[in-house]
């Protein structure tokens, strides 16, 4: 069984169609992983930050000896744009522990592991970071990622309120479930769509509306 983390599985849903098959179809081979995490260290420092209320001098401070130096350059430049986002969205921070949604067939997981809790309009919600430069980022696709999310937080007695996901990308972007209508039709397309894509079928689309531009 295939399982994405939650910005793999958005990176995944934001490719075109090809692209989206060579993606989905490499880690089904035997040798296959999910690889380096470019963002991981950007990930810690951020928690650092918003979670364990670290100044944000130190922090940066410490990605700033981070080894890799495109990982270096990009994680100081997104805790940056974090630190200017959380100026301007006062809030208290919450924990939320992951969640994993299963695929109905059983062929792929998805585990959405929040990176911080926030409460932003009264609602407790748990909030994934997304740094990835390409793909850009599709706001459908992505809200429709959101709401698997959202149901596999139902059988939680602690769940948040609301899910989403913080695009530290130029301008820091929120995108809440609970700002768009109900979208569980197109993350069911979806899901049956990359099933499909797992056992070599050609299901339906998602409506196009809702898929990456070309």
């Amino acid at each position: 069984m295939i399982t994405f983390g939650f910005s793999a599985f958005l990176k995944v849903l934001s490719l075109n169609d090809k692209p989206q098959r060579s993606e989905i179809t490499k880690r089904l081979g035997p040798s296959s992983s999910s690889g380096y995490d470019f963002h991981k260290s950007l990930r810690s420092h951020a928690r650092r930050y918003l979670v364990g209320g670290e100044p944000m001098t130190d922090v940066i401070a410490s990605a700033g000896r981070i080894v890799r130096l495109p990982e270096r350059q990009s994680a100081a430049l997104a805790l940056q744009r974090l630190e200017r986002w959380r100026a301007a969205t006062p809030g208290d921070v919450l924990y939320f522990a992951p969640v994993v949604f299963e695929s109905p067939r059983h062929l792929f997981k998805v585990k959405f592991e929040p990176d911080f809790g926030f409460r932003i309009g009264g609602k407790a919600t748990a909030i994934h970071l997304w740094n990835t430069k390409y793909p850009k980022l599709a706001p459908g696709m992505t809200y429709a990622a959101l709401s698997l999310v959202a149901r596999a937080f139902e059988i939680r007695e602690s769940a948040p309120e609301d899910v989403g996901v913080l695009s530290i990308r130029e301008p820091p972007t929120a995108y809440l479930l609970s700002e768009v209508s109900d979208r569980s039709r197109i993350a069911a397309l979806i899901v049956e769509q990359v099933e499909g894509i797992i056992q070599g079928t050609t299901p339906p689309p998602p409506p196009p509306e809702d898929r990456p531009a070309a």
